[in-house]
C-alpha cells in the first residue's frame, strides 16, 4: 500500500506542475496578443502580478527558468513599444499668451489693491525689483514716480540637458513695464527676443519645421516658466506694504 501511496502522491505532483506550466504559458499567449498602446501599461502591470503569484507557487528551479525566460519574451516587445511610441509623441511648445494687436507673446495683466494709492504701490514695486533681479541697477531702464512707471530691460538664460549636464541654450532678453494707479498697477512683458547678432523674436522658435526644434520648445518652456515666476513674485511683493510697522505703533 506504501508503494501505492507513493505513486499517487508523485502522479498528482506532476499534474501540478503540468496545470501550472500550461496556465502560465496560456496567460503569456495572450498577453503577447495584446499590443495596444492603450493597454501597455495595464497589461505591464498584469504580468507583474501573474509573476509575483505564480513564481511563490514553483518550487521546480527548471520551471521558474523556464518561466522567467517566457516573462522576458512576454514583457520585451512592451518595452519597445514604450520607446517607440514616446519617441514619436509630437513635441508641443508651452501655452503662452499673444497680443491681440500683433500676435506677439505678451503677459499683461491689471491687478487690484484696494486701498493702496498711486505712490504706495510706486515703492512697493522698488521693493520688489531690488530684491527679485541680481542686478537690479542693470535691469532697470526707467523710472518715473510722479507718472507712476517703471520700464525695465533685462535678460536671463535658458538652459537644457546634454550629455546628462546643464548647458545654456540661449539668453532671452524682455522688456517688463510697470504702470500704477490709485488701487491698482499693470505688468506688461513684451518685446521678448533671443540675444543675436540680430533682433531675434521669440516667435521664431515656434517653427514646427525648424530641424532644432527640440531645443527651441525647451527654450520656450524656461522662458515660460521664468515668465510665470516673476508674476507670481511681482503680485506676491505688491502686497506686501513698503515700510513695515514699528512693534511700538498702535
Amino acid at each position: 500500500m506504501n508503494g501505492v501511496k507513493i505513486h499517487d502522491h508523485r502522479g498528482k505532483s506532476s499534474e501540478n506542475q503540468e496545470e501550472k506550466r500550461f496556465f502560465i504559458h496560456s496567460v503569456l499567449c495572450k498577453l503577447s496578443a495584446w499590443r495596444t498602446t492603450r493597454n501597455m501599461l495595464k497589461t505591464r502591470a498584469v504580468l507583474h502580478r501573474i509573476f509575483l503569484e505564480f513564481s511563490s507557487r514553483i518550487d521546480n528551479r527548471k520551471l521558474m527558468k523556464k518561466t522567467l525566460i517566457l516573462f522576458f519574451l512576454a514583457f520585451a516587445p512592451y518595452a519597445m513599444m514604450a520607446q517607440k511610441s514616446a519617441k514619436q509623441q509630437p513635441l508641443v511648445p508651452p501655452d503662452m499668451p499673444r497680443s491681440e494687436e500683433n500676435n506677439q507673446v505678451y503677459y499683461m495683466d491689471v491687478i487690484t489693491e484696494d486701498g493702496v494709492d498711486k505712490t504706495e504701490l510706486y515703492r512697493r514695486a522698488n521693493n520688489w525689483y531690488k530684491k527679485f533681479y541680481k542686478n537690479p541697477s542693470g535691469a532697470i531702464e526707467s523710472a518715473d514716480s510722479v507718472n507712476g512707471a517703471m520700464v525695465f530691460k533685462p535678460a536671463f538664460s535658458a538652459f537644457r540637458a546634454k550629455d546628462g549636464a546643464k548647458v545654456q541654450s540661449a539668453v532671452v532678453k524682455y522688456t517688463l513695464t510697470l504702470s500704477f494707479k490709485d488701487g491698482k498697477y499693470r505688468y506688461e512683458i513684451k518685446n521678448i527676443n533671443l540675444q543675436a547678432a540680430s533682433y531675434y523674436p521669440i516667435e521664431k522658435l515656434f517653427n514646427q519645421n525648424d530641424p532644432n526644434i527640440e531645443d527651441n520648445y525647451n527654450t520656450l518652456n524656461e522662458a515660460h516658466n521664468y515668465f510665470t515666476n516673476l508674476i507670481e513674485d511681482l503680485q506676491a511683493g505688491m502686497r506686501e506694504p513698503s515700510a513695515k510697522k514699528k512693534k511700538d505703533d498702535w
